[in-house]
């Protein structure tokens, strides 16, 4: 049973942390103005604007910043600022007591795939949704949508529109992320148990021979074997160069062509990733996915 964090309510205080790459400062202070415009939002800008080349800071100093956001009890949320790179470095030294303690909802992608995972382990539920430098070029809905996952509307349809690979009505529990980062936990002890699950997968600037990599080396680990469907979102920047000097699939043609050879239910066209859409996804409760319908619907909520 996965603990779902309370609520939030207009004003409540959220914590944003860059546990990855370094955060442009004129795409945050536009993406956190559209949140300020709901929550109290508290960061240390020395901090959140520190930069040690790819990473955002030391590998000591985004950790404690993480640590201080997990033992915050004033805050109801912790939002990433960005992706980029770093998290896998943190993740032995998450402090997954401080979250047990003051459970909080977390929100972030990419490379927080590992992050989302690591509240699962944690039994508890998780947000896959936008960071704060993808604000600023969202739609309003998805903006909305977040903001309604979090303040707890409950069940409800979270994406629409899939397109049919292989048909199938499944329900499970909601996990995966980025296909590139979410591999790199295979073989450790920080993936979660992907038993029945309904796999979200998306990605950005992988060729299609990576991304065919990918999906095969997820096959040959078993974790075809043990979810229960597959939804793909937005693979975005993924296409080989025009000028490549060899011919090459797209990168949705590879996805369908590995994932169709499935015996389980699996779409694509999922309004989420790195694209122009990111909706947020319930991480580690219940959903249903329906192939008549093209709807993914959440049972329960991220937050309770």
């Amino acid at each position: 049973m996965i603990l779902r964090p309370p609520r939030l309510s207009p004003r409540d205080v959220v914590r944003i942390v860059a546990p990855s790459g370094p955060v442009p400062r004129e795409r945050f202070t536009a993406g956190a103005a559209r949140l300020a415009d709901r929550y109290r939002l508290r960061y240390d800008p020395a901090v959140l604007f520190e930069a040690d080349g790819f990473l955002a800071g030391s590998d000591e100093h985004r950790l404690a910043a993480l640590g201080t956001a997990l033992a915050d009890p004033e805050a109801k949320a912790i939002v990433m600022a960005r992706g980029g790179y770093g998290l896998l470095r943190l993740l032995p030294f998450v402090d997954l007591a401080a979250l047990r303690q003051h459970p909080k909802v977390l929100v972030g992608f990419s490379d927080g795939t590992p992050l989302l995972a690591a509240w699962a382990r944690a039994g508890v539920a998780s947000i896959h949704g936008p960071v704060v430098t993808q604000l600023p070029n969202l739609p309003a809905g998805d903006l909305d949508a977040l903001f309604g996952m979090l303040e707890g509307p409950g069940p409800g349809i979270v994406l629409d529109g899939l397109l049919t690979i292989t048909p199938g009505r499944v329900r499970g529990p909601l996990f995966g992320g980025n296909l590139e980062v979410l591999s790199r936990l295979l073989g450790t002890p920080y993936l979660p148990d992907l038993t029945g699950a309904v796999l979200v997968l998306e990605d950005v600037g992988e060729r299609p021979y990576e991304i065919d990599r990918l999906i095969t080396h997820l096959d040959l680990a078993g974790v075809f074997n043990a979810v229960s469907a597959v939804v793909v979102g937005q693979f975005t920047r993924c296409n080989e160069p025009p000028d490549s000097a060899v011919p090459s699939p797209t990168a949705d043609a590879v996805l369908e062509e590995r994932l169709s050879r499935l015996p389980i239910p699996v779409v694509m066209g999922g309004a989420f990733g790195h694209g122009d859409r990111n909706l947020p996804l319930p991480y580690g409760t219940l959903v249903e996915l329906d192939t008549r319908q093209g709807t993914l619907v959440a049972l329960e909520g991220a937050v309770s």
